[in-house]
Parts: structure tokens; sequence; C-alpha cells
């Protein structure tokens, strides 16, 4: 006699459901578009500084771009971060799921940070008179 068995069903391959909860991905989307504009904090004096030193006569030289440069050295990767998190979230869990609204409730921080952002840049143009 061999020890063979009859051919039978196989062993049920378990789903690859996402885990109940809220994963680490959805957490560091929104705690990274909450630091991007705390990060604003510390390069804004720094940009005014730029923008000071580099106000020369109403002429526009190469470092009359430093301020704004300055400016979003440090918010823009942070926030860049925090989008492509949410983004991967999204696409993995759906904009229903607890990860989803999470994500979402990021891409809404980056995106009013972005906004304000803008327009601070806008004013550093301004006050560098190119408009």
């Amino acid at each position: 006699m061999s020890n063979t068995h009859p051919p039978g069903p196989s062993t049920p391959i378990p789903d690859s459901a996402p885990p109940p909860g809220i994963t680490r991905s959805a957490t560091s989307s929104l705690m990274l578009a909450v630091i991007a504009p705390a990060s604003i904090y510390l390069t804004f004096p720094v940009a005014l500084i730029a923008l000071m030193g580099a106000a020369d006569s109403g002429r526009h030289t190469l470092s009359s771009w430093l301020a704004p440069l300055i400016f979003w050295s440090l918010p823009m990767p942070i926030g860049v971060l925090s989008i492509s998190l949410a983004l991967s979230t999204i696409r993995k869990f759906g904009p229903e799921s607890e990860n989803g609204r999470l994500a979402v409730k990021s891409l809404w921080i980056s995106g009013i940070v972005s906004i304000v952002g803008f327009f601070v840049t806008l004013r550093f143009m301004h006050g560098m008179r190119y408009f």
C-alpha cells in the first residue's frame, strides 16, 4: 500500500483583506499634515531674514528667489510625503473606511496649508516688488 491520498478539495486560501482598525500609513499621513504648518513657523523667520538680505534697491538678482525657496524648504517635502501616504491609503482601503476618512482629512489639511503658503509666497513676491 502507498501513502498517497486521493486528490481532494484544496485548503482554502485566506483572503488578503486589510486588517480592521487604523493603520500606520493613515495616522502618519495625518501627523505629517499637521507637522507641515508647524514647520512653517520654523522657516518663516529665516525666510524674512533672507528677504531683507536680498532686497537690493529694487533690482532682482539670483538671491531674490532665496526667501520663497527657504520658506518652502521644510513644509514642501513634509506635505508631499503626507499626500503620497494619504493617496496610497485611499487606494488601498477606499475613501469610506476608517483609514480612508483619516487620509481624506490629511488631504484637506495639506490643501489648506498649500493655499495659505501660496498667499504667503505672493506676499514675499510683493515685498520684493515683482508685481
